[in-house]
């Protein structure tokens, strides 16, 4: 397919230079369907399989602790004959059926948000409507489900079916595996997983905190216009009467003043192609007085066509010359206004005004006409806000008249108020005048960051779950070696250790285990963010603040879940404590 892509493409290219048109982009049928959403797609199932790992693990650490807390059950069943294969079969089987409990739970939740997911991703993921929970789902959730059991239940499986008969028999048991699995040298089984609990949430922190960062900063990029208090729609002016050049020149002409004194209206006008509405329009041109490099046979342009007082209704500056006026008809000298970012690269420390331009590559008609440029406005986020538009021409209505036009309306109150008006405005011109997306300007820039909002928000729940489990995770492992350390912290106490110094050491301990969970998930990020380098802007894939603020929120995470069980262990009554046991 790609082979194939190339080849087309070469050809194509070659007749475009040949005939001097512009290039054409070669697109595979899949891309045109579902957009280029690949690599958001890919970022968000590789999050949810890292929050899979880490409720996986922290459900490991709670089952093996829980099957070491049956120690003595589990030294019963082995005395009577249980085989070590038996024992392991039935620690299995009970965590199979707790993980195919969960996904039959996790079914029913994906069952009631799934029509949240779609309306938060209606505008950004293709045919995300069409998503609905059939039997290939309930399929792999079965897979999924038995495969987390089995994989996750087995290291605690193990570990449990390795217990000395002989000990666990004993009543001391108790007391000497709390005490061995609280002080004993090295991580526990029940550390590592919540380390690598930690390291992965610190992953999809950081993963979540880019995104946010790049989106706040998407939104405060200019886009070249007045985003409030705008009111746009998309014309078409179709039928046998307009037919008619001059028909349709004064039918947009008789809107345009109809619309701009509407109450609560200002400025209104239109344009061909919508700024960050996915319209857009280009082709090649020749400058006056101006050689082209070796191997280019066109200047490749933006080309607009606007009507109406458009420039001032959309708030675009004007930044040398004037713009259009009503004496620019098509019986008089063809003129054009050109963009800044136009005027810096064709006519560099030039001025570009009476400089003059004509349609077409070299190749194209030589008598085609000038058109001179009159005014240089700013320059307009075209596509989306995340992207260099093209250089770009601004052609006059009146001299290159267009049935379909965008029409937008500048007001002084909600712009959604006046749709109505609008909407009245237009059928007294013609009933039979197809009127479409009547939107705020407003919503159509939403509507362009649809996407990176939904990846954004997918991502930080995503990440916010993976952070409670993993304070889940560190709590637990923390509460449980406390009970089972009751005894020796009791003796400890008794000989003369205070509070404090119980409290700073079962802190310690957590803080061990974060420290290394957090440092592994650092070095974990610095690959994987390398692969969000698309989806960020204006933020580098290893920026220190987020690797930063990601560490310090993780381990004061990690501070608070293992202070409330070191501050429980630290009022134990040594006597009780004794007694107890």
């Amino acid at each position: 397919m790609s082979s194939l892509a190339q080849d087309v493409r070469f050809a194509l290219r070659a007749f475009a230079v040949h005939r001097g048109f512009a290039a054409a982009a070669i697109v595979p049928l899949h891309e045109q369907v579902v957009g280029d959403v690949r690599r958001s797609l890919i970022v968000l199932i590789a999050s949810v399989g890292l929050v899979l790992l880490v409720a996986c693990a922290n459900v490991a650490s709670l089952q093996l602790s829980r099957a070491l807390a049956r120690h003595k059950e589990i030294a019963v069943r082995a005395a009577l004959g249980a085989s070590r294969s038996r024992i392991v079969r039935q620690l299995l089987t009970e965590s199979v059926l707790l993980a195919v409990t969960g996904g039959a739970l996790g079914l029913v939740l994906a069952r009631w948000s799934l029509a949240g997911i779609q309306a938060l991703g209606s505008r950004s993921v293709p045919r995300l409507h069409e998503i609905t929970i059939h039997g290939d789902v309930l399929l792999f959730t079965l897979v999924i489900s038995v495969a987390c059991g089995l994989l996750f239940g087995l290291a605690p499986a193990l570990r449990v079916s390795r217990l000395d008969l002989h000990d666990n028999l004993k009543d001391t048991a108790r007391a000497a595996s709390g005490a061995s699995a609280l002080w004993a040298r090295g991580p526990s089984m029940r550390g590592l997983l919540v380390m690598a609990e930690l390291a992965l949430s610190v992953m999809l922190l950081i993963g979540a905190g880019l995104l946010i960062r790049s989106f706040a900063r998407l939104q405060r990029v200019p886009p070249g216009f007045n985003t409030s208090n705008m009111l746009t729609a998309e014309l078409t002016m179709t039928g046998r009467r307009y037919n008619d050049t001059q028909v349709v020149l004064e039918t947009y002409r008789q809107l345009w003043d109809r619309l701009s004194h509407l109450p609560g209206a200002g400025a209104s006008g239109g344009v061909s192609a919508l700024p960050l509405s996915q319209m857009f329009a280009w082709g090649p041109i020749t400058v006056e007085g101006r050689a082209l490099l070796p191997g280019n046979a066109y200047i490749n342009v933006d080309q607009r066509i606007a009507g109406g007082d458009y420039f001032r209704a959309m708030g675009i500056p004007l930044r040398k010359g004037r713009l259009f006026t009503e004496q620019d008809a098509r019986t008089n000298p063809r003129v054009v206004i050109i963009d800044e970012y136009m005027a810096e690269q064709v006519w560099p420390n030039e001025d570009a005004i009476g400089k003059r331009v004509r349609p077409g590559g070299i190749d194209a008609n030589t008598a085609s006409t000038w058109l001179t440029v009159v005014g240089v406005v700013g320059r307009v986020k075209q596509y989306t806000l995340d992207s260099k538009s093209r250089i770009a021409m601004y052609l006059p209505h009146t001299q290159a008249p267009s049935r379909g036009m965008n029409v937008v309306i500048r007001t002084d109150r909600d712009p959604a108020a006046l749709a109505p008006a609008v909407r009245q405005a237009i059928h007294a011109l013609d009933p039979d005048l197809p009127i479409y997306n009547l939107r705020t300007m407003s919503e159509r820039v939403d509507e362009s960051l649809a996407r990176r909002r939904f990846s954004m928000l997918l991502l930080t729940l995503f990440a916010a779950l993976a952070l409670g489990l993993s304070a889940i995770g560190v709590y637990g492992v923390i509460a449980y070696l406390v009970s089972q350390g009751t005894r020796e912290l009791g003796i400890r106490m008794a000989l003369g250790a205070t509070p404090a110094g119980i409290l700073r050491l079962i802190v310690g301990h957590g803080m061990g285990i974060a420290a290394v969970g957090v440092c592994a998930g650092l070095m974990g990020a610095l690959a994987l963010t390398r692969f969000m380098r698309n989806l960020l802007f204006g933020v580098a894939p290893l920026e220190s603040v987020t690797f930063v603020a990601v560490a310090v929120l993780l381990t004061a995470v990690a501070l608070a879940a293992s202070y409330l069980p070191a501050r429980r262990a630290a009022r134990i009554d040594p006597m009780v404590s004794l007694l107890s046991e």
